[in-house]
C-alpha cells in the first residue's frame, strides 16, 4: 500500500467510526450525504461510499443515502450491492424515483433484463411525468431489442423535458440501431449543443460518422470523446474500428491492445482485436492463436459448463440442429444460408434458429418461413440462452459468427449442446475449448494447418459454403475490353483489405498492361479524404487518377451492374474476398487470387478450385502479376470465358444447394455418431 492509499484508508477509517449515539435528525444524515457527494465529485468514490455507509448504519431506512449508495455501487461495478440498497430504499419509500432508476441500471448491468423491465415499468406507472423514468425503461427496452417501444419512451421523456440529454442520446442510439444514421447524427449533435462534453454522444456520433463513410470527421469526434473520458472502452473500441476502416491495421491493433491494458477482460475489445488480426500477414498468426486461446480461457473461467446431457445416444435419430447468429438477413451469412436451409431434409433434421438481432428483412422472412423453430434471443443472458438451448434438447449447435459483431460465443462456453461447431461467419479459431469442430473444406483446412485451431478441423468434401444467386434480372454482358479498347481490372472489397503490398502489386499490373484501368467500389469512397488517400499512393507508384475508377456504395442491383464494366477481378490478400468473389463469378467476371497459408487466406483458392478455375490461383506475388498480364493480353480467351462463366459455375458445388445440404447433413450425422460412441 503506497502513501496515498494509506492516507485514504485512514480517512475512510475515521468516517466509518460509529458515532456515540445514532443520528437523531435527518439533518445530520444530510450533512454526511453532502460530504459523500463532495467526495464523489472529486472522484474519491470509496470515501464517498464510507460517508453514505455512515448514514445507513445509523439510519438504515434513509432513502436518499441508500439510493445514492446504490448509484455509487453501480459506478464501482458492485451491482448486486446496488440492488440491495435500492430494495431497502424502496421498502422505506415505495415510490422513490431515484431508487427505481438505480435499480433498473443495476439489474441491466447484471443481465437480469426481465426484472429490470418490470422495475422500470412500475417506475413509469408511478412517475409517468418523469423523463428519467421513461428514459430508464427505454434503455432497458433497447437492450432487449424492443426498439419501437424504446423510441416511444425516449420521445415521451423529451416531450416532458426537451433538453434531457440522456434521452437524446438514447434516441440517437435507437436511430443508429434501426439504420437511420443521418437522423442519429442530428440527434447526437443536438445533445452536444446542450452538453458539449457528453462523451457518450461524441463516441456514438463518431461511430455513426464511420458508418456513413465520413471517416476523418469521425476520427476527430472519437478522439474528442477520449479527451473527456480516456478510459472509455466503447470509445476505444470505436477508435480501433475506425482505424480498421481506414486501413490502418497496425494502429487498430495497437488501439485495442492499449484498451486491454485498462481492462484486460473487456470481451468486445478482444473480439475486435482477433477479427482485425486477420488483416495482418502470416507473421501475426501465432499471436492471434494465443490471443484466441486467452479469450477461451477468460470466458470459460467465468462459468460452470453443463457436463451432462440427456441420454439420447441414438445414432439414427432425427437430429435437432441449432443455428446461432445475428446475421440472418441481407448479409453474407444470410446469402450463403438462403438456398441451403430449404434444401435440408426435414425428415433428417429439425432446425432451431436463435437469432441475436432484432432487425429483419425479406431474406429473414424467407428463412423464417422454412425454419420450424425461430427465437429472437437478443437481450437474453448467456446463461439464460444456454438453459433454453439445453431445454430444447439441441444435439448440434452451430456458431455462425465467430468473433464478428453480434456473436454469442461466450454462451457456447456453457456447452449447452453435446456437439458444438463454428462455421461460415468467421475465418479462424474461436479459441473456445467448448467448441468441438470448425467446418471448412480441403482447401482452407489442409491437415498441415490443424494446429491453427483449438477446434478439430472438419473439411466438407467440396466447398465450405454454397451461394444462392440473387433474384435479379441481370445477365453478364460481353467483355467490356472489346468495346472500351482497354482492360478494366476491378475489386469491390472493402478498402481496408488494400494494404501496401496489395497496392504495389496492382500498380505493377497497371504498368504492365498499358491503358488498363482499375475499378474500385467501396462505401469508404463517399469520403473525399479516403479517395485521396488511395489516389496518393497510386500516384507515388506512377499511376495517375485517370486510370482509377472509384465508386461508393450503391443499391444491390446497381452493385451487380457494376460488374458490367470489369474484365478481370483482383483479389486482395491476405484477407481475400468471399461474397464479392462468388458474386463476380455469377456476373461472368473471373478473379485472380493469391494462395495463402491459413484459413482466411485460402478463401480464393477454395472458390476458384470449386469453380474449375485453378489456373487463376497464383503461387506468389510475381505469379499474381504474371497471370494478370497474361489474361489481359488474351482477350479472345477472356471473352469466351465470360460468355459461359455463369452457366459453368452454376453447375459447380459453389451453387449446388442440394449437394451442399447433403454434405452438411452427412457431416452432422458423423459428428453425432462420434459423440454417441465416444461422448460422456
Amino acid at each position: 500500500m503506497n502513501r496515498q492509499q494509506r492516507r485514504q484508508a485512514k480517512k475512510i477509517s475515521r468516517i466509518k467510526a460509529r458515532p456515540s449515539h445514532p443520528f437523531h435528525t435527518s439533518t445530520e444524515g444530510n450533512d454526511w450525504c453532502v460530504k459523500g457527494l463532495e467526495y464523489y465529485n472529486q472522484g474519491e468514490l470509496e470515501l464517498s461510499v464510507a460517508c453514505y455507509r455512515r448514514v445507513t448504519d445509523s439510519m438504515p431506512e434513509y432513502p436518499l443515502a441508500l439510493s445514492n449508495l446504490a448509484s455509487l455501487f453501480n459506478s464501482l461495478g458492485r451491482h448486486e450491492e446496488a440492488v440491495v440498497c435500492c430494495q431497502d430504499s424502496l421498502k422505506a419509500r415505495p415510490d422513490y424515483l431515484s431508487a427505481y432508476v438505480n435499480m433498473g441500471d443495476a439489474l441491466l448491468f447484471l443481465g437480469r433484463k426481465e426484472e429490470a423491465e418490470a422495475t422500470a415499468r412500475n417506475c413509469v406507472s408511478l412517475h409517468n411525468d418523469s423523463p428519467e423514468a421513461h428514459c430508464i425503461l427505454a434503455n432497458i427496452l433497447v437492450s432487449m431489442g424492443k426498439m419501437d417501444e424504446a423510441e416511444s419512451h425516449y420521445l415521451k421523456a423529451l416531450n416532458i423535458q426537451p433538453d434531457f440529454v440522456k434521452a437524446l442520446i438514447g434516441l440517437g442510439n435507437v436511430m443508429t440501431e434501426t439504420a437511420r444514421l443521418d437522423e442519429a447524427a442530428l440527434i447526437y449533435r443536438t445533445a452536444l449543443t446542450l452538453k458539449p462534453d457528453a462523451a457518450s454522444a461524441l463516441n456514438n456520433l463518431g461511430n455513426v460518422l464511420t458508418s456513413l463513410g465520413r471517416l476523418h470527421e469521425a476520427k476527430e469526434v472519437i478522439l474528442s470523446a477520449l479527451s473527456y473520458t480516456p478510459n472509455d472502452m466503447q470509445a476505444r473500441l470505436n477508435l480501433g474500428l475506425l482505424y480498421l476502416t481506414l486501413g490502418e491495421i497496425e494502429a487498430s491493433v495497437a488501439c485495442y491492445r492499449k484498451a486491454l491494458e485498462y481492462k484486460p477482460d473487456y470481451v468486445d475489445i478482444i473480439h475486435n482485436l482477433l477479427f482485425t488480426q486477420n488483416y495482418l500477414g502470416d507473421e501475426s498468426l501465432e499471436t492471434a492463436i494465443d490471443d484466441a486461446k486467452g479469450y477461451g480461457r477468460l470466458v470459460s473461467a467465468a462459468i460452470t459448463p453443463f457436463r451432462h446431457h440427456p441420454d439420447r445416444k441414438d445414432i439414427h435419430r432425427r437430429l435437432r440442429i441449432g443455428l446461432v447468429s445475428g446475421d440472418l438477413l441481407k448479409h453474407p451469412v444470410g446469402f450463403f444460408l438462403d438456398g441451403v436451409i430449404p434444401s435440408l431434409d426435414p425428415a433428417q433434421v429439425e432446425l432451431f434458429v436463435y437469432s441475436n438481432y432484432f432487425q429483419e428483412d425479406e431474406l429473414t422472412w424467407q428463412l423464417k418461413a422454412v425454419v420450424p423453430h425461430w427465437l429472437m434471443v437478443m437481450g437474453m443472458t448467456d446463461e439464460a440462452l444456454a438453459e433454453r438451448i439445453r431445454a430444447d434438447n439441441i444435439d448440434i449447435l452451430m456458431d455462425l459468427s465467430g468473433h464478428t459483431a453480434r456473436n454469442r460465443l461466450a454462451m457456447f462456453a456453457w456447452k449447452p449442446a453435446p456437439v458444438q461447431v463454428t462455421w461460415l461467419g468467421y475465418f479462424a479459431t474461436t479459441g473456445l475449448p467448448a467448441m468441438d469442430y470448425i467446418l471448412g473444406d480441403p482447401f482452407n483446412l489442409p491437415p498441415e494447418e490443424a494446429h491453427h485451431f483449438t477446434e478439430t478441423p472438419w473439411p466438407l468434401p467440396d466447398c465450405y459454403l454454397c451461394f444462392t444467386p440473387p433474384d435479379l434480372p441481370l445477365t453478364p454482358n460481353p467483355l467490356p475490353a472489346r468495346s472500351n479498347g482497354w482492360v478494366t481490372f476491378g475489386c469491390f472489397n472493402n478498402t481496408n483489405k488494400i494494404n501496401n503490398e496489395v497496392l504495389t502489386c496492382w500498380a505493377r499490373i497497371l504498368h504492365a498492361v498499358p491503358d488498363s484501368r482499375l475499378s474500385l467500389k467501396s462505401v469508404n469512397f463517399s469520403d473525399p479524404i479516403m479517395r485521396q488517400n488511395l489516389l496518393d499512393p497510386f500516384a507515388y507508384h506512377g499511376i495517375g487518377p485517370e486510370r482509377l475508377i472509384l465508386e461508393g456504395a450503391s443499391a444491390r442491383d446497381l452493385y451487380f451492374e457494376s460488374y458490367h464494366r470489369v474484365d478481370i477481378a483482383l483479389d486482395p490478400f491476405p484477407y481475400p474476398g468471399v461474397t464479392t468473389s462468388v458474386e463476380g463469378l455469377w456476373m461472368g467476371v473471373p478473379f485472380i487470387t493469391l494462395r495463402g497459408h491459413r484459413y482466411i487466406s485460402h478463401q480464393g483458392e477454395s472458390i476458384l478450385s470449386n469453380a474449375g478455375l485453378t489456373d487463376w490461383i497464383a503461387y506468389d506475388v510475381d505469379d499474381y502479376v504474371a497471370k494478370a498480364v497474361q489474361f489481359a493480353h488474351d482477350l479472345p480467351r477472356l471473352a469466351i470465358l465470360r460468355t459461359g462463366l455463369r452457366r459453368r459455375v452454376l453447375q459447380t458445388p459453389l451453387f449446388d444447394t442440394a449437394r451442399f445440404a447433403n454434405h452438411l447433413l452427412r457431416a452432422w450425422q458423423e459428428m453425432w455418431r462420434i459423440w454417441c460412441e465416444q461422448g460422456p
